[in-house]
């Protein structure tokens, strides 16, 4: 049976993993935001939404299945999307069958500067994370 004093470190262990989990996690995204705000004039939120959508399986991606995809909320969601398209880098489309979705697609412009930002954010991530 545990003791007070075994509960008492086990959840002191807990802590530190999560602050370890934390450290790494703030260390990673400053680094990866510095980054691509220097280089390529985007910051972390507007490269993860594009490299979602670059990932996607279809041509075009449902906004939907985005939020879904990200820890963001909806409405962050929709704000970085309209940045994007502001820059030009995604287009947005109703569906033809469901006059409520919305489909992303990368532009020609957004698919480029993915493949230049992904490139310096996949290199950070093996900085900070190892492997």
């Amino acid at each position: 049976m545990a003791t007070t004093r075994d509960r008492q470190l086990h959840d002191r262990q807990l802590v530190e993993q999560w602050r370890s989990i934390q450290n790494s996690y703030f260390r990673t995204a400053g680094a990866i935001d510095r980054a691509l705000e220097a280089k390529f004039d985007i910051g972390l939120n507007e490269f993860e939404i594009l490299d979602l959508v670059a990932e996607s399986e279809e041509s075009a991606c449902r906004m939907k299945a985005l939020g879904e995809r990200t820890p963001m909320t909806q409405s962050a969601v929709s704000k970085v999307v309209d940045r994007l398209e502001k820059a030009g880098l995604v287009s947005r489309e109703t569906c033809a069958d469901d006059r409520r979705s919305l489909f992303l697609e990368l532009t020609e412009a957004g698919r480029a500067l993915h493949a230049s930002a992904a490139v310096e954010h996949r290199a950070l991530l093996k900085e900070n994370l190892g492997s």
